[in-house]
């Protein structure tokens, strides 16, 4: 990895100019910290060891202008696969920030070097400019440059990245642009790259009284490049405009009108392709009492379905109602049904009904309630994507000729037919995709909160999940159970303990565990122990861990960390850091 590129040299240059004395009463604040860290990991294919020391500093120049600078010194020791290996980095951590009225200045610095659970080394560079400026009627302008080296045993991966971003405020109008650039290499592979640009314009504006108008133009072309050198552009267009209205406390309204195209153009696709969608909703609430509210929406939505424009009318309408029934209860109820019309599927219609409840039962118990039903006459309208080919029943003569297998699905009758064989004109019957006439799917929960002490706290959680062509509050699809109970004895003690458990009706079940604690000594000293256990699909996987801190004099600390996984089996892996920091 290289570490003492070009903008390496600029940012140490920076941090020496903008910390030199200057001839005024006023002093340069230092502090920062010594840190000594050993770390050792093991693992089924094998070990490493990381032993590294640093020191950190805290530059606060005296100047007018909000200055923060920090530098590190790192001394790396890497042992691994028998190789040892020592690695100073004079620059290890950087960082500056230097702000004014008008702009902002920050340039950073890090190199860290680390150990994965799993015993592998991975050592990072990065290294970042930015410049922000927020000139007075002029546009602001927000632009980036960054560089990341990341290097996991013999693999190697570069990041550049590069950003400009402008904005500018115009009476109630917003204009915004943007461009941002990344390339990435890794290894032997060639290297990959795509860019952005983007162009926008946007606001609200108060046409009447109570009343607002708003709007939004967005366009976007994004580049990428894949690995066999081929281009791919992305060209989105989106245009936004929308009303709202509140003339009296009991009745508001709005509108809204939204439409989406993509150009989507690769060099290996024989001819660009395009996508639309557009959206259209009128939306009208009355509020007879301020616990109800009554909402009517309709609207229309079409989207490309291979070579036609699907055009599909919806009509909403909703009511809503909470009211505290009595000091310490709390009732809600929603109920809403909504009808879709394709004019050539036919009409979906969906109900929704919801009732939650939340209540005081004593003043430590609290119990929440959740029932929702949901009820759907045809689940979804057939999409054509999913077959070979679709249109009318006469238009199927033009695929006679094509192999078993191949579908054609008639929009006309909903009718889908089958290749049975390469024979000209061998399709199959007839089969009629009648959607389900009625689907219900219930969703019920229980919750508990319980103080059982000033001590204690037990939360209980419940779930029921089901679907069917009937409504059956009994019937059972998923169970989902979690609980946690946690008890502080002292303010220097406490454990916690959480599960979790997954029913389904059919596949693999599932459990999990987890059990910690943590303690504060007198002094400051510290401990944390946790162990965790988790099964899918009959194999178990756990995980203990624990921290202790030392408070060894004032401003001076000593950490153990570790954590083992697979306790007790031969894929077991081990992870443990040890961690002196000196303040100053």
């Amino acid at each position: 990895m290289q570490y003492y590129d070009l903008l390496s040299v600029i940012l140490i240059a920076a941090i020496l100019v903008l910390t030199i004395p200057r001839q005024a009463p006023a002093i340069t604040r230092w502090n920062g910290s010594f840190t000594l860290e050993d770390t050792y990991a093991e693992g089924p294919d094998g070990s490493n060891n990381l032993f590294q020391g640093g020191i950190n500093l805290d530059i606060r120049p005296p100047t007018k202008k909000q200055l923060n600078a920090v530098f590190n010194v790192r001394l790396n020791y890497t042992a691994a696969d028998g190789k040892t290996l020592w690695d100073l980095s004079p620059l290890g951590n950087l960082s500056v920030d230097l702000a004014g009225e008008n702009y902002n200045l920050n340039l950073q610095h890090n190199r860290i070097a680390t150990i994965t659970t799993a015993a592998e080394l991975v050592e990072t560079s990065t290294s970042r400019a930015g410049v922000a400026l927020f000139l007075r009627d002029l546009p602001s302008m927000i632009t980036s440059y960054s560089t990341t080296e990341t290097a996991t045993g013999d693999a190697e991966t570069r990041t550049d990245s590069f950003s400009l971003f402008s904005d500018y405020k115009y009476k109630w109008m917003n204009f915004r642009g943007g461009y941002s650039r990344q390339e990435r290499e890794s290894g032997d592979q060639p290297p990959l790259g795509s860019d952005s640009v983007s162009f926008g314009l946007g606001g609200s504006y108060e046409i009447l009284p109570k009343t607002s108008l708003t709007g939004d133009f967005d366009v976007n072309r994004f580049t990428s490049e894949s690995t066999d050198g081929t281009e791919t552009v992305t060209v989105g267009r989106a245009f936004r405009i929308g009303a709202a209205t509140r003339p009296m406390e009991w009745f508001e309204a709005g509108a809204n009108f939204t439409r989406d195209i993509t150009d989507f153009e690769s060099e290996t696709a024989a001819a660009s392709t395009t996508s639309r969608s557009q959206y259209t909703d009128l939306t009208a609430s009355l509020y007879p009492i301020p616990e109800l509210r009554l909402s009517v929406t309709t609207g229309n939505r079409k989207f490309d379905d291979i070579e036609q424009i699907r055009s599909v009318d919806f009509t909403t309408l909703g009511a809503s109602f909470l009211h505290k029934l009595q000091e310490k209860v709390q009732l809600g109820l929603n109920v809403s049904r909504t009808r879709e019309t394709d004019p050539d599927q036919g009409d979906n219609i969906r109900d929704n009904f919801g009732l939650n409840s939340v209540m005081d039962l004593t003043p430590r118990v609290s119990l929440r309630v959740n029932m929702n039903i949901g009820r759907s006459e045809s689940p979804a309208f057939v999409s054509t994507r999913d077959f070979d080919a679709s249109g009318t029943l006469s238009d199927r003569a033009a695929y006679d000729d094509r192999p078993a297998g191949f579908t054609f699905f008639d929009t006309s009758g909903n009718d889908l037919y089958t290749k049975l064989s390469s024979a000209t004109g061998d399709w199959s019957a007839p089969q009629h995709l009648e959607p389900v006439t009625e689907t219900f799917s219930v969703n019920e929960s229980v919750q508990m909160n319980m103080i059982p002490s000033d001590k204690t706290m037990l939360t209980l959680f419940y779930s029921v999940n089901s679907s069917s062509d009937e409504l059956d509050l009994t019937s059972i699809d998923s169970q989902n159970l979690n609980g946690s109970l946690s008890y502080q004895p002292n303010r220097r003690t406490s454990y916690s303990l959480t599960g979790a458990v997954t029913l389904p009706e059919t596949g693999d079940e599932s459990y999990s565990g987890t059990a910690t604690m943590a303690y504060r000594f007198y002094r400051g000293h510290q401990a944390s122990l946790s162990y965790g256990s988790t099964a899918v699909a009959g194999a178990t996987t756990d995980n203990t861990s624990g921290s202790l801190r030392f408070m060894l004099r004032k401003r001076t600390t000593l950490d153990l960390i570790y954590s083992i996984s697979q306790l007790f089996e031969d894929e077991q892996s081990s992870f443990i850091r040890v961690r002196y920091n000196k303040s100053f």
